[in-house]
């Protein structure tokens, strides 16, 4: 078994497409790091002074008219109060003065920041790994090599097997590499903008294991992708077998939010930020007719864990049983 998967990680690497792929994923990194870099900068001279600008103009508003804008809302709530004979707050209390910070923007930092960047990133490191799978198993199929290649060696679980451990191998140099481009980038430009002084030894660590995650969400998707690729038979059709989960995914998501939970973006994203939430619109009817109110509702690290995981597994399981039963020409 060892040997037919140094054979397979040979003939993975030996394909053009998977190390273009590669070699655009490490490219992808790089560029993520221009978004890093755009969204750490501080505002502009000329930026800073048009929000000092709206700060000056609303000050001298508030400091005219401000008084009066607050009797005016204590009124208005009183008559609302007495039309409806129920209690109603429209916040008066919290009427003031404008505040210099809501006009001047500074960058988050980078504790902040970091979590969110490794998220984006996960996205484009599974599709990259889906495609090297892919086109490790779906060309030798598409060719007719798979018929070859069994004469050579007839047991069909062993060949299925190597082929796709063997991408799950292949893929993990480019994703801890993708993944270090990206941390280490980071971290450099917001050392560079003063960001990165809130990084304490608990962001650091949660930091490590955030990466982790992603390479590992990395393996299970060429892992998956091989086995995708026995099933299509085509790199094209494991695409577009994507494209049209992605579209189902989002119109389950917007025609049946309960389904929110069970779809596969959802618990990728739990399985990378350890956990995630999602929010429902719940609407009630009274005397004063509809309201609408967003519920939020939490999904577990180990709901996500679980779901991606035993995911992978099914598809890997049925890649095999359909390979061993089904005329590889």
């Amino acid at each position: 078994m060892n040997r037919l998967v140094r054979v397979e990680l040979r003939r993975l690497f030996a394909r053009r497409l998977v190390v273009l792929t590669m070699l655009g994923t490490l490219v992808a990194s790089l560029l993520v790091l221009l978004g890093v870099w755009s969204s750490a900068q501080p505002m502009s001279a000329e930026e800073l002074a048009l929000a000092d600008e709206m700060y000056q103009q609303e000050l001298e508003y508030w400091q005219e008219e401000g008084e009066e804008a607050v009797a005016q809302c204590f009124e208005d709530e009183a008559e609302e109060a007495e039309r409806t004979g129920e209690a109603v707050d429209y916040g008066c209390e919290q009427m003031g003065p404008p505040q210099r910070e809501w006009y001047v923007w500074s960058a988050p930092p980078l504790e902040d920041t970091l979590p969110s960047v490794l998220g984006m990133h996960s996205s484009l490191l599974l599709f990259a790994a889906l495609l090297v799978g892919a086109t490790l198993t779906a060309a030798e199929l598409t060719t007719g090599a798979i018929t070859t290649w069994l004469s050579f060696e007839p047991r069909r679980v062993r060949v299925y097997a190597s082929k796709v451990v063997a991408a799950a191998l292949g893929i993990v140099p480019v994703a801890v590499l993708a993944v270090g481009i990206v941390v280490a980038g980071t971290v450099v430009i917001n050392q560079h903008f003063d960001l990165a002084a809130g990084m304490t030894s608990a962001h650091w660590t949660a930091t490590a294991w955030t990466a982790a995650r992603v390479v590992g969400l990395a393996v299970l998707a060429a892992l998956t992708g091989a086995a995708l690729g026995f099933l299509a038979r085509h790199t094209a059709a494991v695409l577009g077998l994507g494209v049209v989960y992605l579209i189902v995914d989002q119109l389950l998501r917007g025609l049946l939010p309960a389904s929110t939970p069970w779809l596969l973006s959802t618990n990728v994203s739990g399985w990378v930020a350890r956990g995630t939430s999602y929010y429902t619109e719940e609407c009630t009817t009274d005397a004063n007719g509809m309201v609408c109110e967003m519920t939020e509702h939490a999904v577990s690290f180990g709901h996500s864990a679980t779901y991606v995981l035993v995911a992978a597994v099914a598809v890997a399981v049925l890649g095999a049983v359909v390979f061993r039963r089904r005329d590889a020409a």
